[in-house]
């Protein structure tokens, strides 16, 4: 029933963000890809915005570089935290069946909140999570199933449900429409 297709593209990575990050370790492109197992090829290409990453190219890289994901894209320079609701930073993958919106812009807080979206019969991934971080989920719209460790739950619109996110944790859409859902993590991790 998961259509979770390859091709997911990650746009509006931060190539020059990526390698401050990099810099910032102390690690060459060869040190980075070591502990990826990504090539330096490709992160050398993302560095310089030539490409975009698979989605678990990303994750591997905020791993390793001990961020979330939303660190890896363009950042937000204002000083402030307000964001209108067409100005969020974005990661979108699998053509558009996963999207991802940052609600939370300042990175560098210990909360971070965002709006995801699932199209029909989609997963979040093909392996399941774990993060070091608590995470909270409320259903907007849709009907999500969840996976922590063994244990599944059913969510609808309205329902919430927190978790302990060291624990492999995985979402699917199993309804007809899209699948919107709030989520917040501290400390960031996605």
């Amino acid at each position: 029933m998961s259509r979770n297709r390859g091709g997911s593209e990650a746009e509006g990575i931060d190539g020059k963000r990526l390698r401050m990050l990099r810099e910032e370790q102390g690690w060459t492109l060869r040190e980075l890809a070591e502990r990826t197992g990504l090539s330096m090829s490709l992160i050398s290409q993302l560095e310089r915005g030539v490409t975009s990453p698979s989605l678990q190219s990303v994750r591997r890289l905020a791993e390793a570089l001990q961020v979330s994901i939303f660190q890896l894209l363009a950042a937000d320079t204002r000083g402030y935290s307000y964001v209108p609701a067409d100005r969020r930073r974005k990661l979108v993958m699998q053509h558009g069946e996963i999207s991802y919106e940052l609600l939370s812009p300042d990175t560098k807080r210990r909360l971070e909140v965002w709006l995801g979206t699932l199209s029909p019969g989609v997963t979040s991934g093909e392996e399941p999570s774990v993060h070091a971080s608590e995470e909270f989920i409320l259903v907007l719209s849709g009907q999500m199933e969840i996976e922590i460790g063994d244990q599944r739950q059913v969510l609808g619109p309205g329902d919430a449900i927190q978790y302990d996110g060291s624990q492999p944790h995985k979402i699917w859409n199993r309804g007809d429409e899209p699948l919107r859902f709030v989520s917040a993590l501290t400390p960031p991790t996605l």
